[in-house]
């Protein structure tokens, strides 16, 4: 079954299982660190290259749909952040050796979203949430690069990719004062990914090869308050 599908499924059975009313606490602001890798692209025959994991940080905000539900509309932007691509090898199939050098190139990553979120009382100091979101992302290598039989070159190349996310999430609330403290731990999987068509030189790489590079999951831990 699909992410949305599972999504779906059990948003539909907590709305009609939940009958508790929830707090009247109805808005969060969150900080997150969210920890991504980009996906592997083929840029020669057998030659494949993954970035190294990169993290960024990010602001969320939600809001309670009405005061008696537990279904929270939610806007937040994860801010840039780039790790190094690895490849330093001959790509050639036969000789001379002709070495492709992109340990130069920083694959940078960014998103804002968009979307809504259950969440389930575990308790009265912990919830678990199930979310659904678009994210605008925004995929970005840039740096210099080379190969022994072509010199050097420079990609600044982007594409923005809007697909749906699911998130799950479980947190602990603490009563401080008139706010709650909220920490907590998520991860995310891409209901969506696009695959590579054509092995191209990067400096004619295109947008459906800089999509392919969108990652498919996402770990994030992260603070706030609820008031």
């Amino acid at each position: 079954m699909k992410p949305l599908s599972i999504l779906a499924a059990i948003l539909a059975t907590g709305a009609l299982c939940a009958q508790d009313k929830p707090d009247d606490m109805t808005a969060r602001i969150v900080i997150f660190g969210e920890a991504v890798q980009t996906s592997g692209v083929l840029l020669g025959q057998g030659v494949k290259d993954q970035a190294n994991f990169q993290t960024g940080p990010g602001l969320r905000l939600m809001g309670r749909t009405s005061d008696e539900s537990r279904w929270y509309w939610e806007l937040a932007a994860r801010f840039q952040s780039s790790a190094h691509m690895v490849t330093n090898r001959d790509i050639s199939s036969t000789p001379p050796p002709n070495v492709l050098d992109v340990t130069k190139v920083k694959v940078y990553y960014s998103y804002w979203s968009v979307g809504a979120g259950y969440l389930f009382p575990l308790g009265s100091a912990v919830d678990f949430g199930l979310h659904l979101e678009g994210r605008g992302e925004t995929i970005n290598p840039k740096g210099t690069y080379s190969t022994t039989n072509g010199g050097t070159g420079d990609i600044d190349a982007h594409a923005v990719y809007f697909r749906p996310w699911v998130r799950a999430s479980l947190d602990l609330k603490i009563k401080t004062g008139s706010v709650v403290t909220i920490l907590g731990g998520e991860a995310g999987v891409a209901a969506i990914k696009t695959s590579q068509r054509a092995i191209l030189p990067m400096s004619q790489i295109d947008d459906q090869t800089l999509r392919s590079m969108a990652p498919t999951w996402s770990g994030a831990v992260y603070a706030g308050i609820q008031f």
